[in-house]
C-alpha cells in the first residue's frame, strides 16, 4: 500500500479499513503495511493503523520484515481478517506437503515474523514511541 501521509492518506482511515472489512469474503484477509518503529511519524501511524484495524477486525496481527530499501530497514505489516489467525491457523505439514521450493519463506519464519520486539508491542498496544 502507498503512504499514510498525503495522497494515500484516505487509505488508513476508520472507514477505509471498515469498507474493507465489509467488501472481504467471509475467509478473506487483508494486508497491508503499518510503517517503521523507528520513526516519529511512522510509529504515531503504526499505533494509529493498529488501533483502527482492532475495533474492526476480528484477527489483527502484526509481523516484521527486513527490507533494506525502506527507511530504517525494520517495516511492519498488519495481518487482519475476520476468519484467519496467521499463527494458530497456520499448518506446518501442510505447507511442506505442498512441496514448493522458495528462497526465502518457510514455516519458522512465518512463525518468528510475528514474534515482536517489547518496543514494539508497546508501541501498537499503547503508543509508546521509542
Amino acid at each position: 500500500s502507498t503512504d499514510p501521509f498525503g495522497p494515500g492518506e484516505s487509505l488508513f482511515t476508520r472507514e477505509f479499513y471498515a469498507n474493507c472489512s465489509k467488501g472481504l469474503r467471509e475467509d478473506g484477509i487483508m494486508i497491508n503495511q503499518h510503517e517503521s518503529p523507528y520513526y516519529h511519524n511512522d510509529a504515531t501511524e503504526a499505533h494509529s493503523i493498529y488501533a483502527k484495524t482492532t475495533r474492526i477486525f476480528d484477527n489483527v496481527k502484526v509481523y516484521q520484515a527486513h527490507i533494506p530499501t525502506y527507511p530504517s530497514g525494520h517495516w511492519l505489516f498488519g495481518f487482519m481478517s475476520n476468519a484467519w489467525d496467521p499463527l494458530k491457523d497456520h499448518d506446518p505439514d501442510r505447507w511442506e506437503a505442498l512441496g514448493l521450493k522458495t528462497r526465502y519463506y518457510n514455516s519458522k519464519l512465518h512463525q518468528g515474523a510475528f514474534a515482536l520486539p517489547n518496543y514494539v508491542t508497546e508501541l501498537l498496544r499503547e503508543g509508546t514511541l521509542i
